[in-house]
């Protein structure tokens, strides 16, 4: 590889090297090497988002909730992804003094003040892409990821989870997706591998980690170590390109 170890991933002076190959989606694959042969290459803000993984029991082993976004999204279409969205200007009223905030920031890294603005995003984006209402209590830290510098829209986003509230059902009630169900996670990571489902990297390694517990219950009780994730775009030695991860 032009950069990093061979495809298959590794250890890494700081983490594990994990590399997404992304010529199985042509897109993808064709604005990666335009960004690649501009010599005045532009790297777009990211803008600050916030995703939740929902988690529940199921037969077989816990179940998260997903959403296929529609064809026509100009971010990730036709892509499986946990609901969220980005942050909004009224997602920075959020009080830090709010309960569970501070247990949250602890576990991102960062402040309460810092850690409000997503944790308020968070909230909302669930309640309206399933209908589902969560508190600031019940969410739980699990990544930093951030687009890769060659994407024309990127994202700076928290992935979180937090179980499913009885007494509540999630459904899809956003237009931004047209299909939305409860999975287990090695199910879904197998439909990937075999090229049915389009999912991106933050999502495929959130899926991995939520498939080595056997309940709900003891992956919302694991906290991870969190730190900032930025996919590195490289080149192999045979002329393919793969987004080189390091994971904390």
């Amino acid at each position: 590889m032009r950069s990093g170890a061979g495809a298959a991933g590794g250890q890494g002076p700081s983490g594990t090297v994990v590399h997404h190959p992304i010529s199985s989606d042509p897109g993808l694959d064709a604005r990666a090497r335009l960004w690649l042969a501009d010599a005045d290459r532009v790297v777009v803000p990211a803008r600050p988002a916030a995703t939740v993984m929902i988690v529940r029991d199921g037969a077989g082993g816990p179940q998260v909730f997903v959403q296929r976004r529609v064809a026509t999204m100009a971010f990730a279409p036709s892509t499986v992804v946990f609901p969220g969205g980005g942050v909004d200007p009224a997602d920075h009223s959020l009080d830090p003094a709010t309960p569970g905030l501070a247990e949250l920031a602890g576990a991102m890294g960062v402040t309460p003040e810092e850690a409000a603005p997503y944790a308020a995003a968070a909230l909302r984006e669930v309640e309206e892409e399933c209908g589902v209402r969560l508190s600031v209590s019940d969410l739980r830290g699990r990544g930093h990821w951030v687009t890769p510098e060659f994407e024309p829209r990127r994202y700076d986003t928290w992935i979180l989870a937090a179980g499913m509230p009885p007494g509540q059902h999630a459904r899809g009630t956003t237009t931004e997706s047209d299909h939305s169900t409860w999975v287990r996670a090695a199910d879904l990571l197998s439909r990937h591998t075999a090229g049915e489902v389009r999912m991106l990297p933050p999502t495929v390694v959130s899926l991995e980690q939520l498939a080595a517990f056997d309940d709900a219950t003891t992956f919302l009780a694991d906290r991870p170590r969190v730190a900032r994730v930025l996919p590195q775009l490289v080149e192999t030695a045979a002329g393919s390109l793969v987004l080189r991860t390091v994971l904390p």
